[in-house]
């Protein structure tokens, strides 16, 4: 009964806690909106029968099988049995309310003003995701999001994630051509006593902050100690828990893959849903494996 699903990447109890709330925030949009997204003139009571995507249910095993499969939209169609360009529609209608659903359940991690770490924490984990996007045919504009160190066309996140890889901030979206660096330099960080590790990418942030420990670097000049390549390990043993968060995130395949969606607002609404949906699955599946 808790078998996870692997169109979804929810088990039983995940989906079902979603579900519980998406529905009547689904019903509450549907009564309000139409499937193009302006406001109704008078507000419709019951869904139509005639509805394209009947059914809460349906409408929310859509949205997590096109976030977690990333296909083609004409294959959707063909799948779900309605036009192309009514998927479309309903992939932007969904993950409104998909994206308020996580919100209220309290899985979205902070985005907004100043990012405050939990005291309770040992010690927090900070580094950069990238994803693949589609190159702009703009040739300036391309530029601005060709990333040197993947080789190709990115847009990038900042993250802060726990041992137990819990996301607590996601970052602004930004061009694949920024550094990591100048993407810490953004976010408004309040003073902590918690440890943050970070890795190379934010060389220089240390001096700037007593409680920012990173790795030693080593330079053709000065080439590291035995003391120093044992710490650097000991880091990367610690590191390493980030990047399973980030492994977590992107089971979706949405953001794994290369996206075909081009509106930088949706891609970072995406971006923020799956981080949403991974720390469900975090919080689920750590309260389950508690003695």
């Amino acid at each position: 009964m808790n078998k996870i699903n692997t169109l979804t990447t929810l088990n039983h109890r995940e989906y079902t806690h979603l579900y519980s709330v998406f529905c009547p925030l689904m019903e509450e949009r549907v009564s309000n909106y139409t499937l193009k997204g302006t406001l109704r003139k008078y507000r419709q009571v019951k869904e139509s029968k005639l509805s394209s995507l009947y059914g809460n249910e349906a409408k929310l095993k859509f949205i997590l099988q096109y976030l977690k499969q990333n296909p083609s939209q004409s294959f959707m169609a063909a799948y779900s049995g309605i036009c192309q360009s009514k998927v479309s529609e309903w992939i932007k209608y969904l993950l409104v309310v998909l994206h308020e659903t996580l919100d209220r359940l309290n899985f979205l991690a902070q985005r907004q003003g100043s990012f405050t770490i939990n005291e309770n924490l040992d010690y927090i984990l900070c580094d950069v995701t990238e994803r693949q996007v589609s190159r702009s045919t703009d040739y300036e504009l391309q530029k601005e999001f060709y990333s040197g160190k993947k080789k190709t066309h990115t847009v990038k996140n900042l993250v802060f994630s726990d041992s137990k890889t819990y996301i607590h901030y996601l970052g602004e979206t930004y061009e694949g051509s920024l550094h990591d660096k100048t993407l810490w330099d953004e976010i408004c960080l309040k003073p902590s006593s918690v440890t943050i590790i970070a890795d190379l990418g934010f060389l220089g942030v240390d001096k700037e902050n007593e409680n920012v420990i990173i790795p030693y670097k080593s330079s053709k000049h000065h080439p590291l100690t035995t003391l120093q390549k044992q710490i650097n390990k000991a880091i990367a043993q610690v590191r390493v828990r980030v990047e399973h968060a980030f492994a977590g995130v992107k089971r979706l395949r949405v953001v794994k893959e290369k996206i075909r969606l081009r509106t930088s607002q949706i891609l970072d609404r995406i971006m923020d849903i799956a981080v949403g949906l991974h720390n469900l699955r975090v919080t689920f599946r750590t309260i389950n494996n508690k003695p």
